[in-house]
C-alpha cells in the first residue's frame, strides 16, 4: 500500500445528494466520465427539488446537511412543461367589490331603453348590450342584469297599454258599417253593399286565415260559427229571426296577430259587417310610465302630474321656467266655455296643448324616433344625447311608485265584449260567406242551438212579461248604463248557449229586419236540399 495515496479518511468529503430516494443512484468513483455524468444527475434533481420548494409553502430540505437549493434562473425564451400557473401566488384582496361606473350604467340604461322601448329596435343598440353583457366583470353583471330586466318589465307593460289604447281608440272610431261607400252605406241589403262585404272579408281571410295552426284560427272559426247560426232556421238549430250575441275576449284582438290583426278584424267586423260591441267591463286605468322618471323633490316647479306626461311644459336649458305671457286683450269677451265632453275628458287641455312661444307641442315626433323616454316626455333629442340622472333616478330604476307585477295582472285581466250580429245580413248572404272561408275552418264543427229556455225579448222586457224561470237563466248587468242580458254560467244548456271556436254565443232579444229569409229562389234551393237530406 502506498504511504502518499491518502486514506479514506483523509478524503475531502463528497457533496451532498439531490433528489435522494429509492429511485436515486449512486455514481462510480472509478471513472473520470462517470464524474461528469454525476454532476449532470446533480444539477437535474437539484432543478426538481428547487421546484417542489416553490410549490410547497415551507421550505423543501434537500439532503443531510439541511442545505436549500438555490432559486431557480429567469425562465428564458426555451419551452418548459410548466404552464406557468404553478409558481403564481395568490393574495386575497383587502378591498371591497367595486360597483359599476355611473356613467356606464346610464349609457346602458339609455341602450336598453332604445331597444325595448321602440318598435323597430336598432342594431346598434342591440349590439351594444351584448357586447357589455359580454366583456363586463362578474361583480358588475347583477347590477346589468337588474337594469335590464326592469326596463324589459316596463317595456312589456308600455307595449301592452299601447296596444289596449290602440284597440279602444279603433272601436271609437269605427262606426257600423262605416268602412262600406257611402252608396251602399245608404242602402245595406244592395247588391252593390253585399259585394263590398264579400270583397273586404275575402280579403281578410286570404290575408290572416289561411294558415290551418295559426293563432287567427280561433277567431276565423268563431266568426264562421257565428254565420252558421245565424244562417239557420230554429227547428234545425239556429237563431232564425233572432241576432246572435257573440261574447269574446278582447285579448283575441290584441296578443292574436299583433298590430295589424287588431286593425283589420275590428275594421272588417265593425267597419264592414256590421257588428255592434258593448263592453261589459270597465276599460283599465292606463298609466303613462317613463322609463328614468324624474323627482318631484328635485324640480320644484313641477306641477302634480306624472312626469312622463306628455303635456308637460317643455323646460329650459338652464332649468329655469319660463314666464307665463299675458295674453292680449281681442275686446270680444271672453271664449264661451268648452262643451261638457271636452270638460271631461281634458280640463286642462287648452293650457297644456301651446308652449310659451305659442308653438303647439307635439309628442308624437320627436328627432329620435326611436327613443321611447323622448316619445313619452315630449321633448326632442338625439339618439345619443343622454340627460344626467341623478340618484332618485338610479334607484327608481329598483324600486318604483307602482308595483308593476299588480298593474300586469289588472291589464292582462279578462275583459268580455259583446258582438252582436248585424240585422241586415240575410241568410242567403250568410251563406254565401260561410264559402269564403277554408274547409278546415268548419271541419269537424256544427254548432247547433238547443235552448229551452231562450232570452227574453227585448219588447217582453219593455212589457214586463218575463217569467220567474228566464229570470233564473238568464242574469241581468249594467255596463256603462246599458242593461245586458247573459246566460248564467251554471244555467248555459237551458239558454242555448254553444262555443264554437272562442268565446261563446246565444241568440239575444233583438230581432232582425225584415226579409232576413233570404230571396225566394234561396229558400226553394233550401227547402228542395232539406227534402234530400242534403242539409
Amino acid at each position: 500500500m502506498d504511504a502518499n495515496r491518502p486514506t479514506r479518511a483523509d478524503r475531502p468529503p463528497l457533496p451532498p445528494r439531490l433528489g435522494s430516494g429509492s429511485n436515486s443512484r449512486i455514481p462510480s468513483r472509478s471513472a473520470p466520465r462517470r464524474q461528469t455524468g454525476r454532476r449532470d444527475s446533480a444539477e437535474t434533481t437539484g432543478r426538481a427539488g428547487q421546484a417542489r420548494q416553490i410549490l410547497s409553502p415551507v421550505p423543501v430540505t434537500m439532503g443531510h446537511n439541511g442545505l436549500t437549493p438555490p432559486p431557480l434562473p429567469p425562465r428564458g425564451s426555451s419551452p418548459s412543461v410548466f404552464s406557468g400557473r404553478e409558481g403564481s401566488t395568490f393574495s386575497r384582496r383587502n378591498g371591497t367589490i367595486t360597483s359599476p361606473p355611473p356613467e356606464d350604467l346610464e349609457l346602458f340604461a339609455h341602450h336598453c331603453r332604445l331597444f325595448f322601448f321602440s318598435a323597430t329596435p336598432p342594431e346598434t343598440s342591440q349590439a351594444y348590450i351584448t357586447a357589455t353583457l359580454a366583456k363586463m366583470p362578474p361583480a358588475h353583471r347583477a347590477a346589468y342584469t337588474r337594469v335590464q330586466s326592469q326596463l324589459r318589465s316596463e317595456a312589456h307593460l308600455h307595449h301592452l297599454r299601447v296596444r289596449i289604447s290602440s284597440f279602444h281608440a279603433l272601436l271609437s272610431s269605427t262606426l257600423s258599417n262605416g268602412s262600406l261607400s257611402l252608396p251602399a252605406r245608404s242602402e245595406l241589403g244592395s247588391p252593390r253593399a253585399r259585394s263590398e262585404r264579400a270583397e273586404r272579408l275575402d280579403h281578410f281571410i286570404r290575408t290572416w286565415g289561411t294558415s290551418s295552426t295559426g293563432p287567427q284560427l280561433p277567431f276565423f272559426r268563431g266568426l264562421w260559427g257565428a254565420l252558421c247560426v245565424q244562417s239557420r232556421g230554429p227547428k234545425r238549430g239556429g237563431a232564425g229571426v233572432r241576432r246572435v250575441v257573440w261574447e269574446i275576449d278582447d285579448a283575441v284582438f290584441l296578443e292574436s296577430g299583433g298590430p295589424e290583426f287588431m286593425a283589420e278584424a275590428v275594421a272588417v267586423l265593425k267597419g264592414v259587417l256590421g257588428f255592434e260591441d258593448q263592453p261589459l267591463s270597465t276599460p283599465p286605468k292606463l298609466r303613462r310610465a317613463s322609463p328614468s322618471p324624474n323627482s318631484p323633490e328635485d324640480d320644484p316647479d313641477s306641477r302634480a302630474r306624472s312626469g312622463s306626461d306628455p303635456f308637460t311644459d317643455r323646460r329650459t336649458p338652464g332649468g329655469t321656467p319660463p314666464l307665463p305671457q299675458p295674453r292680449k286683450s281681442s275686446g270680444r269677451g271672453p271664449a264661451p266655455p268648452p262643451p261638457m265632453s271636452r270638460r271631461k275628458a281634458s280640463p286642462n287641455l287648452d293650457e297644456a296643448q301651446w308652449h310659451d312661444n305659442g308653438a303647439p307641442l307635439s309628442p308624437l315626433s320627436p328627432d329620435s324616433p326611436g327613443d321611447r323616454e323622448a316619445l313619452l316626455s315630449g321633448v326632442p333629442r338625439s339618439p345619443l344625447s343622454l340627460a344626467p340622472m341623478t340618484a332618485h333616478d338610479r334607484d327608481s330604476i329598483d324600486s318604483r311608485s307602482f308595483d308593476l307585477g299588480e298593474e300586469e295582472a289588472e291589464l292582462n285581466r279578462p275583459r268580455f265584449r259583446l258582438w252582436t250580429f248585424p240585422a241586415h245580413i240575410a241568410d242567403d248572404e250568410a251563406v254565401a260567406l260561410m264559402r269564403l272561408f277554408p274547409r278546415f275552418v268548419g271541419r269537424g264543427v256544427d254548432p247547433r242551438l238547443r235552448a229551452s229556455t231562450p232570452a227574453p225579448r227585448d219588447k217582453d222586457l219593455e212589457l214586463g212579461l218575463v217569467s220567474g224561470v228566464a229570470g233564473d237563466v238568464w242574469s241581468t248587468l249594467s255596463a256603462d248604463g246599458v242593461e245586458v242580458r247573459l246566460p248564467r254560467p251554471e244555467r248555459e244548456d237551458e239558454a242555448g248557449v254553444v262555443r264554437c271556436g272562442t268565446g261563446r254565443m246565444w241568440a239575444g232579444g233583438a230581432d232582425r229586419r225584415a226579409g232576413w229569409e233570404g230571396s225566394a229562389w234561396f229558400r226553394f234551393k233550401r227547402w228542395w236540399r232539406r227534402l234530400f237530406g242534403l242539409t
